[in-house]
């Protein structure tokens, strides 16, 4: 009866989970709070309550709710934001995580406990949580400030520093040992297995996904997708890493794609059940009675949380260019931990790297930073002001030499031409490097599947690893190919640059070039021998495969270039920006103007019965009593920037607002009131009024010949025109510029009675 066991679980846990879900949102708590203190109550630890008793259930619940949620987390990745935050946010998360790491050694050293521990903790203050943060950000309407977009841009890099710590620790865990070189040796793996999973599955998803749109039905492409996200998901644990890694790399690709929303029509449920389920459930592991053994540590931990990483986010912004007041603001909001904490801290439990003291010191620390994070927020204005009048004199001037010496280096960087030259090229050579390496990692626990379905007597004695290889060193010709042009093109450039104005440069420059090549086969050699697996077969096996790789290398060379070039073309135009991996939207010149105006941006969502809802932007009090502007319209995926005053809102626009904080949210609840009941009801028309119809423009008009924005149509009417049809040839959202023309067709929106009104005002 396992199997009805397990569905008594699971529909115990999402009815739990929907219960806490709806109370927090009652009480204006993150509801992830919620689902954890409901797993607690109801969980095995707890007798009075327990309503699933068996650790080894709720552990697959578990499992089965971290895919969908990490490929949910890996969504809001796309690898092109990398790109536009630039290095600077990039090297500050880096910083980040590293001081953490050395305040929690420092204090494990304190206390005198093993590396792992430190080791751990470090892991699980290093992440804050991007749901808790959102959410307070929102709340506190900073989520548009120079603050707020800081701390959600490294909220989202902390996400891949998550994954990359839980992989190490998952991959400590099977290895059985923690020292310097094997955490070295495993995070250079790691990035191979993240550089060949990303490439591959760009290669092959994006096509896959284009064909099921077409071609199949719905339940095929459920069936396919989901296959794919649990494929990914077993691919990285075969590895030797977290399951974790292929869920969250496969939802940063389909973001990255802008295949989102065909993801979202499919899992997007999936995501939304069973993210819950995991938070039930990693609640029902915890033993809340550890809490009255280890309150102290949590205290202790939770001090760390706000004092040391405040602290080390403060440093690390200072340290990439971010003016004092900003730097202390982001880091007060970086302190929540989350999510990736708990699973960090039960990874460490479960591998026996710490004690279970650990796990119910990461629940603590999360609720209580939970709690603290929105006041955190709303202090951080003052707080940000108070470092900056305190900072010594001599520490601002510091810091502003510093900071001038960052943007010459900037300028000088981009004027460099060896820079320009080089770069590039150097990204491509560490691409495939990364690549080739994935590939050998994988080749592995491919060939002992291989041997397990053949047998290594397939086709002939002892042949299957001659043959695999073979096959597997034909797989790697195109990638080694582009990587020793690279390596050439590279060799070319600095054997030019080191030998120009020197006297004797025709002679140095290609003695330089040699001599870089020469350096560069000896590493690809020392390299591929420590990948390569030797000892499966015979010397006179490795001579064979040796040559008939070189012989196909000569006799193909063109071929494979022109294939490797193939493969680079579409990976450039699966990462080329599109409409679908915007950010969140900034405004040009905002943060230089906040000095002076305090402004700040604001979205709002138009509802279905708000008053805002059919009328256009002039109507609304918005600029008379509250000082706001709408800067952009976002309908049904399409922005309408710097919209005009006869812009008619609908419901579900996304609308930008700028202005004073508190102006904000006075205009946000303005908007979100329902519209009033009038005692003319034709005074306010309703969305159901509203229809499209067809009016024809008489040769005896005396409009003709007008253009619309002299005419105002909408002033006059309240209507708009949506389309002209003009010798049978239609004109979709004719502009300003458009003039009436004897027998137009016009396709007008408004209600009945105004459509009769323009009818009768066209024929005068």
């Amino acid at each position: 009866m396992s199997g009805i066991d397990f569905i008594q679980d699971l529909g115990l846990v999402m009815l739990v989970a929907a219960t806490a879900a709806w109370l927090c949102q009652r009480i204006r708590l993150p509801v992830v709070i919620g689902y954890i203190t409901a797993g607690i109550l109801v969980g095995p630890h707890t007798h009075s309550f327990a309503l699933i008793s068996s650790p080894e259930r709720i552990q697959s619940l578990a499992q089965i709710g971290l895919v969908f949620l990490i490929f949910s987390i890996g969504q809001g990745i796309k690898l092109q934001r990398l790109r536009k935050v630039g290095l600077p946010l990039v090297l500050a998360t880096l910083a980040i995580a590293a001081l953490v790491l050395v305040g929690c050694r420092l204090l494990g050293t304190a206390m005198g406990w093993p590396s792992t521990y430190s080791l751990v903790l470090a892991g699980m203050l290093m992440v804050s949580s991007t749901a808790v943060l959102g959410k307070s950000l929102r709340e506190a309407n900073a989520t548009h400030s120079r603050f707020g977009q800081t701390a959600l841009t490294v909220t989202a890099l902390d996400d891949m520093v998550a994954v990359v710590t839980l992989t190490v620790l998952t991959s400590l865990i099977q290895l059985g040992q923690t020292d310097s070189l094997v955490v070295f040796g495993t995070v250079i793996r790691l990035k191979a297995v993240i550089v060949t999973l990303v490439i591959g599955a760009l290669l092959l998803v994006p096509p896959l996904l284009n064909r099921l749109g077409k071609s199949v039905t719905a339940e095929v492409r459920s069936l396919v997708i989901v296959g794919l996200l649990l494929a990914m998901a077993l691919l990285s644990a075969k590895a030797g890493f977290s399951a974790a890694l292929g869920a969250f790399l496969l939802g940063a690709i389909v973001s990255t794609t802008g295949r989102g929303e065909q993801m979202d029509r499919v899992l997007g449920g999936l995501c939304d059940v069973f993210g819950p389920v995991f938070f039930v459930a990693i609640g029902m592991l915890f033993d809340f009675r550890l809490v009255a053994d280890v309150w102290p540590l949590v205290l202790g931990v939770f001090l760390i949380a706000i004092v040391w990483r405040t602290f080390a986010a403060t440093s690390a912004l200072l340290l990439v260019g971010h003016p004092m007041r900003d730097a202390a603001r982001a880091a007060l909001c970086l302190t929540p931990i989350g999510e990736f904490s708990l699973i960090i801290a039960l990874t460490g439990v479960q591998g026996g790297l710490v004690p279970e003291s650990f796990y119910a010191v990461g629940i603590g620390v999360c609720l209580l930073t939970s709690l603290t994070t929105p006041l955190l927020i709303r202090k951080s204005s003052g707080f940000g002001g108070w470092m900056e009048r305190k900072q010594p004199g001599f520490l601002t001037q510091w810091i502003g030499f510093y900071h001038e010496w960052i943007e010459r280096l900037k300028h000088r960087r981009a004027g460099s031409l060896l820079w320009k030259l080089t770069a590039p090229r150097m990204v491509q050579v560490a691409s495939l490097v990364f690549f080739i390496s994935g590939l050998l990692i994988f080749a592995r626990p491919l060939y002992a599947l291989a041997e397990k379905w053949l047998g290594a007597d397939w086709p002939v004695t002892s042949g299957l690893p001659l043959v695999f290889w073979f096959g597997f060193g034909v797989l790697l010709l195109a990638p080694l190919i582009a990587l020793w042009r690279n390596v050439e093109a590279l060799a070319m450039i600095y054997a030019e640059s080191a030998a120009q104005g020197r006297a004797k440069q025709a002679v140095l420059q290609p003695l330089f070039e040699k001599l870089l090549k020469g350096v560069a086969s000896v590493g690809i050699i020392l390299w591929l021998a420590v990948l390569v697996p030797f000892a499966a077969f015979p010397w006179w096996g490795l001579v064979l495969l040796v040559a008939a790789c070189v012989t196909l290398a000569v006799v193909f060379w063109r071929k494979l270039i022109r294939l490797q070039s193939r493969f680079e073309l579409e990976l450039r135009t699966h990462l080329a920006d599109s409409p679908f991996t915007d950010g969140r939207p900034v405004l040009a010149g905002l943060t230089q103007s906040n000095g002076r105006w305090d402004l700040n941006l604001s979205e709002c969502t138009i509802a279905e019965n708000s008053r805002a809802v059919v009328q256009p932007i002039a109507a609304l009090p918005l600029r008379e009593l509250f000082s706001c502007t709408i800067v952009s319209i976002e309908r049904q995926g399409v922005t309408i920037p710097n919209p005009v005053a006869d812009t008619v809102l609908f419901p579900n626009d996304k609308i930008l607002l700028l202005g004073h904080d508190e102006n904000l949210r006075r205009a946000e609840r303005w908007l979100h009131a329902e519209a009033e009941v009038a005692a003319d009801k034709s005074e306010t028309p309703k969305l159901a009024d509203v229809g499209l119809e067809q009016l024809s423009v008489p040769a005896t008009s005396r409009h003709v010949g007008k253009p619309l924005g002299e005419l105002a149509l909408n002033s006059l009417f309240g209507i708009q025109i949506v389309g002209i049809e003009r010798d049978h040839r239609p004109v979709l959202g004719p502009g300003r510029s458009e003039s009436l023309q004897p027998g137009d067709q016009l396709l007008v929106l408004g209600t009945p009675g105004q459509v009769n009104e323009m009818a009768f005002w066209l024929s005068t």
